[in-house]
């Protein structure tokens, strides 16, 4: 029975993709600023500033063990901090 799949196994790629850690996007956004995960097609919240819209994503990253990417407003990505 060396075909049989047991349920528990995950392959290599399962493993990598969910060992990889989601970004928090602070993003460009027509009333302002947006904090978006990674994936997700809506965003969690919108800002008016870019300031607010960081110190928030800050704080989802540190709650969720993820990081934060910034954006600006022409589309390049800002430097880590």
């Amino acid at each position: 029975m060396a075909d049989e799949i047991k349920s528990g196994d995950t392959t290599t790629e399962e493993k990598k993709t969910s060992n990889r850690t989601k970004k928090q996007y602070v993003l460009p956004h027509e009333r302002g600023w947006q904090v978006k995960l990674e994936g997700s097609s809506k965003a969690t919240k919108v800002f008016k500033t870019k300031l607010e819209a960081e110190a928030y994503a800050k704080q989802l990253a540190k709650n969720q063990s993820t990081h934060v990417v910034r954006q600006k407003k022409d589309g390049t990505f800002q430097k880590k901090r």
